[in-house]
């Protein structure tokens, strides 16, 4: 992956207008950078900014894209991911049960970009034992990483709480679109290589929901919700379980769920 000069996007949020963004050179960030991509917003009272990073990408199992589509001129921040040698024993041998599926590749309705990715497959649970409202489908890097995930979310469950989780309660995976508030920006939603999460139930049948309990602010709210939603985004991003974690603090747009994706940057959204 090419290096990335980021350090305009740095202060951004608190100089905006102030600091001209570098435009024009290999791999950088659009000066519009998109909900996904963007640093974090400090909330009330003003909180360090999170600068935008690239990621090292693994060793792939074959090309992302095959030649029949020609991806000249696209940004490498807006193409499928490539297929991670491996990633399927990986899962198997971590006791997840899941199928291969697929997400056919194609272009979108303006021809300007692809959707779909060739490694997906249909997850529906891992050791730790947490079952799907809807079963994810969703590409094998992701599901991979909601093995580590789970085991996160049964960490803080049984430490706040002293019960796990049975269910986690998922409101998207797959569409094909770029980000709404930023053209020329494809959301990993195209790919399958995002999930958005909205609501975990204990056993017994207590509901946390991101949209009541997450709260705003620095500051995790006095109840064990809030306090249990907190810790678990905190170490999502501390592990580096995802690359992309945004949450209710980062915008009005995540006000009801966790977003967490592996796009080729790094976003603290918490």
């Amino acid at each position: 992956m090419a290096a990335l000069d980021l350090a305009p996007l740095l202060m951004k949020p608190l100089l905006a207008g102030l600091l001209a963004l570098l435009l024009g050179e290999p791999g950088a960030l659009p000066a519009s950078a998109p909900a996904e991509a963007r640093p974090v917003v400090p909330v009330v009272p003003v909180m360090p900014v999170m600068p935008v990073m690239p990621v090292t990408a693994e060793p792939a199992a074959e090309p992302a894209v095959d030649p029949h589509f020609d991806v000249s001129g696209i940004s490498e921040y807006n193409l499928p991911p490539a297929p991670q040698a491996g990633c399927e024993a990986e899962l198997s041998t971590a006791g997840a049960v899941f199928k291969t599926s697929s997400l056919k590749m194609h272009w979108n309705d303006s021809h300007e970009f692809l959707c779909g990715a060739k490694q997906v497959v249909r997850y529906q649970r891992g050791p730790a034992k947490i079952r799907y409202g809807s079963s994810p489908r969703v590409t094998c890097a992701v599901a991979r990483a909601l093995l580590r995930f789970e085991a996160i979310v049964q960490d803080e469950a049984q430490r706040v709480f002293g019960r796990p989780v049975t269910t986690i309660e998922q409101m998207g995976i797959y569409n094909c679109r770029q980000i709404a508030a930023y053209a020329g920006w494809v959301s990993q939603h195209s790919f399958g290589h995002a999930i958005d999460i909205k609501r975990f139930t204990l056993k017994g049948g207590r509901e946390i929901s991101v949209q009541r309990h997450y709260g705003r602010g620095p500051d995790a709210p006095a109840h064990k919700e809030g306090q249990f939603l907190r810790a678990v985004a905190d170490r999502i991003v501390a592990e580096g379980v995802f690359n992309v974690v945004l949450t209710p603090n980062f915008d009005r747009a995540h006000h009801n769920h966790f977003h967490l994706d592996l796009a080729a940057y790094v976003v603290d959204g918490t």
